[in-house]
């Protein structure tokens, strides 16, 4: 794997831990439960999460693909690609963002549908990062809803900050469900 790539997938990967280790300090039996009628449950927030990472699989794939097919090169630049996304504020929850319908969860989902949720677009994610290793990145772009156009290495870092963006909501939903309980 490319160094480039191993560095980001090491970082979704830290992020994803750190969202499993707060997941599961929610009480199970309260999972699917909202805190307050505004605010998303645990299971939403997967299923949000979940949404997101398998629509940017989609497009990492697609595109990743197309570039192939159309000779782009190997890449050779070995920096780091986790400074990519600075100041895109894509971590910063003072800036308020609604999530578009198409990744908005739908509700329903139980603990255990949320977990395999985020667990099966993990799988997608990771399948689509392997198809696109080897190639120079930086090179293939596409728009993001919010951030515009970036590049394929931003997609993969986009996942890591996204899910680090909402791991405080999660753990303060779970302080709220567990201090309701008390």
């Amino acid at each position: 794997m490319h160094r480039r790539i191993s560095e980001l997938v090491e970082y979704v990967d830290a992020t994803r831990a750190a969202l499993l280790e707060t997941a599961a300090t929610v009480p199970a039996d309260r999972f699917a439960e909202r805190p307050e009628p505004e605010r998303w449950s645990a299971a939403e927030l997967l299923e949000h999460l979940a949404r997101v990472e398998s629509g940017c699989a989609r497009v990492i794939a697609k595109r990743a693909a197309a570039a192939r097919e159309s000779g782009i090169p190997a890449e050779h630049d070995e920096s780091s690609m986790l400074g990519a996304l600075d100041g895109r504020h894509v971590t910063d929850r003072s800036h308020k963002l609604t999530a578009p319908a198409i990744v908005a969860p739908a509700g329903g989902f139980t603990r255990d549908a949320a977990l395999d949720a985020i667990a099966k677009s993990r799988a997608e994610f990771k399948r689509a990062i392997a198809d696109a290793d080897g190639l120079a990145l930086r090179e293939v772009r596409h728009p993001h809803v919010v951030l515009g156009e970036i590049d394929l290495y931003q997609w993969i870092l986009f996942v890591g900050q996204h899910e680090k963006r909402h791991l405080p909501q999660l753990e303060e939903i779970a302080e709220q469900l567990r201090a309701v309980r008390s």
